[in-house]
């Protein structure tokens, strides 16, 4: 990222920090069928582990914290052209009113990580040893 670009998301953290009021709670199962609708499966999975962009055990404040979270998709939407490209969707109020946004945030807070553990994999845990087998000694 340039200075400017960190600059700029510097700036909108605080702005949202500073400005951001607690609205009231989302509806989960509103959110998730704007999760569908709006196709947010297609890079963060059905279940926010299993897409391109993890959702879960990310520890981003982002998805933590509905003022960062709302401030991210509006940013997205109102900066975009200032911010590199990326593939992540603008969604500026007009596309995305902020009742939509708790809703969605709502929903997304709802996952939880569950993959297995490798122990719990066995095939996993066959071409991991096999592929310790093969390394040189």
């Amino acid at each position: 990222m340039t200075h400017r670009t960190h600059l700029l998301l510097a700036c909108a953290v605080l702005a949202a920090s500073l400005t951001t009021v607690a609205s009231a709670a989302g509806n989960a199962a509103k959110g998730k069928q704007l999760y569908y609708d709006h196709g947010c499966y297609g890079c963060h999975g059905f279940n926010g582990e299993t897409g391109q962009r993890d959702l879960v055990g990310t520890g981003s404040p982002l998805v933590t914290d509905l003022g960062l979270f709302r401030m991210f998709l509006r940013m997205r939407g109102d900066l975009a052209p200032h911010l590199p490209a990326t593939r992540m969707p603008n969604y500026a109020a007009s596309a995305l009113p902020d009742k939509d946004v708790d809703d969605l945030f709502a929903y997304v807070r709802t996952f939880k990580a569950n993959a297995p553990a490798v122990k719990d994999v066995p095939t996993l845990r066959a071409i991991l040893q096999s592929a310790k087998l093969k390394q040189p000694q």
